[in-house]
């Protein structure tokens, strides 16, 4: 049941040019509704009674449905019960009856020979007696053509019971009465028709302006005369206003060609031109081009396409076919602009959300969602946790997110923060599970399933030793001995003074010895070949292997040169004498005592990048301290004054200190402060890094 006010605004908002459809029932009206009828539509704006049915007149409701019987109820809603009365029925052929109830549907057959007489009027039925009409006749009738030439079989029917012949459609071939032509007319009723050429049928030349005398032509075989004029007769071509005529004297049978051209415009306009008569196809007016529109059709998607088009609105006649709002039905309108039409299809069952807490009654437009319902999920999940999401008509229940503790796919580590959903993990470690080799094991992150495939070999390096000189045999994964490859470990060579240094492979360096050592045999074989002595023990002693295989240059020389002279004068220069006089403010000495675990911290810090500034190829080196205070953001400025640049950044709190130690400018000093802290505290003097540890140049 509707309200009105609802009913009229549904059909005011739906209506469209077939009417609009009731969201009840779903039948179409043209009508829009403006009354309030009772149930049985005999009251208009029934009273309100307490002691009768609400929107009812209280009379009998009289209403006819499906019989010709009226309802015997009260004015009620919704379709009246079955009927009740009493009515005798008959069987199919008539013979016996029955009482039954209206409303039943019982059909009464007596079970002997229909015996009705057929559609064709002629036979009778054989079948048992039945319901409904009976089957039209099987019976065949024969009938004949007009011309006797073909038979046929056809059903027997009251048409066919009075109609014995028919036409086949061939040519009649009848002698006619001239007695020397035939028929040429199809397969007719009654006699022929007379000759064409007999002299009662012409009586005049074929142009008929020349008639023919009387007696001049007795027989249909006598020639018909022709006289001396033009043919005139009205021919295809021309305009329709002004048709071309035959220009050939009078002649029997049809025109000749004819010589002339026709001005031909074809209805879109777009052909305008003159063509020979002989090759018009049609009439001039009613020419076509084979041009094809282009214009957009009324839905502004499509293509008009048409040959020679004409239309102005260029309709278009493909459906739309477009998913409605709804999302389930296509939308059956013709092709047209703008949005499609909402679904009109409603349901009149009430829409549940999914524990049936929620529920949106009827109508209920076809597309609507669920209800959102506010209680926990009533779905049965996996795991035990309670449900952190409200019901919801999604097919799939979110994953819980609740954490627990699991393993990762090896077993390394334990993590309390991964969700129930989760199965497993990956810690991103190595896996470390032995391989099939029996060698090595799986470098690979943390994952599930096995290391290596059935078809899948190891292709890790060899980790044996080398008999010759000890590195790995880093070939690939084998069994049994490794094979005799070279080695290719880089080994780090230098020369006598340790200043020049470079790297080689191991291949080389072995090259290199077995090179010193023949040397160093053949020398040994001269000098006896001389008979000098030699010391047999240190000939056949293997040779000592020795990183200092390579030359000393100039340079080295020149160092060397400069070590002596130094030693021999005891002197340096003017910044070894400033160096080995740093001293420390009574601030430093005095924050360094109460601080001592920082003080280590930071010297050691600062001696790193001063070794790093040495050996480095760039020309400088930095390090940023944490944040710290002012007090000692400045202790850490004054300890820096080893030939190293500190620079303050930030503000308060956040003030830190960057470092920055120069390749050229860096110095150790010759007593630092930790030194200065044990010799106030009476301990042993704390060795310091040389500056020429790091190949510093004077």
């Amino acid at each position: 049941m509707l309200h009105l006010k609802c009913t009229i605004t549904w059909a005011n908002s739906s209506k469209s040019e077939v009417g609009w459809r009731c969201p009840a029932c779903q039948n179409v009206l043209q009508e829009l509704p403006r009354d309030y009828l009772c149930f049985c539509g005999k009251l208009k704006n029934p009273p309100v009674s307490r002691t009768e049915l609400a929107h009812s007149c209280g009379e009998v409701c009289c209403r006819i449905e499906g019989c010709s019987h009226a309802c015997t109820l009260l004015c009620h809603p919704g379709p009246c019960p079955p009927c009740q009365a009493n009515v005798v029925r008959s069987c199919g052929c008539g013979r016996s009856s029955k009482t039954m109830q209206c409303a039943m549907k019982e059909v009464v057959l007596c079970g002997e020979i229909c015996d009705k007489v057929l559609n064709c009027g002629e036979h009778r039925c054989q079948a048992e007696c039945h319901s409904g009409k009976c089957e039209p006749c099987h019976e065949q009738v024969e009938q004949r053509c007009h011309c006797d030439k073909q038979e046929r079989k056809v059903q027997c029917t009251r048409e066919t019971q009075d109609k014995r012949c028919y036409s086949c459609k061939d040519s009649c071939g009848q002698p006619l009465p001239c007695g020397h032509h035939k028929c040429k007319d199809s397969c007719h009723a009654g006699s022929c028709r007379p000759c064409k050429l007999s002299p009662e049928q012409i009586t005049s030349c074929p142009c008929g302006k020349m008639p023919i005398p009387a007696g001049q032509r007795s027989s249909c075989l006598d020639p018909i005369p022709t006289c001396e004029g033009i043919c005139s007769r009205t021919l295809r071509c021309g305009k329709p206003a002004h048709p071309h005529q035959c220009g050939s004297k009078c002649h029997l049978g049809q025109c000749p060609p004819c010589p002339k051209q026709t001005a031909v415009k074809c209805r879109c306009g777009h052909m305008d031109q003159m063509i020979k008569c002989r090759q018009l196809c049609n009439r001039a007016d009613d020419a076509r081009c084979k041009r094809r529109c282009t214009k957009k059709r009324s839905c502004g998607k499509h293509k008009c396409n048409t040959e020679c088009c004409i239309d102005i609105d260029h309709d278009c006649p493909l459906p739309c076919n477009r998913t409605l709002s709804c999302g389930k039905h296509k939308c059956d309108q013709p092709c047209h602009r703008g949005n499609c039409p909402p679904c009109y299809r409603s349901s009149f069952e009430e829409l549940y959300c999914e524990c049936g807490a929620e529920v949106i009654y009827p109508p209920v437009p076809c597309g609507t969602k669920k209800p959102i319902c506010k209680l926990p999920c009533s779905r049965i999940h996996p795991c035990d946790h309670p449900p952190q999401h409200n019901c919801h008509s999604g097919p799939t229940c979110p994953p819980c997110m609740i954490f627990t503790a699991k393993l990762c796919h090896g077993n390394h580590e334990l993590r309390k923060t991964i969700p129930c959903s989760q199965p497993s993990f990956s810690c991103g470690m190595a896996c470390g599970k032995p391989l099939p080799c029996g060698g090595h094991k799986c470098i690979k992150p943390c994952h599930e399933g096995p290391c290596q495939s059935a078809a899948e070999i190891c292709r890790q390096s060899c980790t044996k030793s080398r008999s010759n000189c000890g590195h790995k045999c880093a070939a690939p994964c084998h069994e049994g001995a490794c094979p005799e490859t070279p080695c290719k470990e880089l080994v780090e060579v230098q020369c006598e003074c340790g200043n020049r240094k470079q790297n080689r492979s191991c291949q080389e360096l072995a090259r290199e010895h077995s090179r010193i050592a023949t040397i160093q045999l053949a020398s040994s074989m001269a000098e006896m070949s001389r008979g000098n002595y030699m010391e047999l023990s240190e000939i056949l002693a293997p040779a000592k292997k020795s990183n200092k295989t390579l030359d000393c240059n100039d340079e080295c020389r020149l160092l060397e040169r400069n070590r002596r002279l130094a030693v021999a004068l005891s002197s340096g220069n003017s910044d070894t004498k400033l160096k080995s006089l740093t001293k420390y403010s009574e601030f430093v000495r005095s924050f360094a005592k109460k601080n001592a675990a920082l003080t280590k911290s930071v010297y050691e810090t600062l001696t790193d990048l001063v070794k790093l500034a040495k050996e480095s190829k760039q020309r400088s080196r930095s390090h940023s301290f944490p944040t710290m205070n002012r007090e000692r953001g400045s202790w850490c400025t004054s300890c820096a004054s080893i030939g190293i640049e500190s620079v303050s950044y930030d503000k308060e709190p956040n003030r830190n200190v960057v470092a920055t130690a120069h390749r050229d400018r860096c110095w150790f000093p010759a007593t630092s402060i930790m030194e200065v802290l044990a010799r106030e505290s009476g301990q042993r003097r704390v060795p310091v890094p040389s500056n020429n540890a790091w190949g510093l140049k004077k």
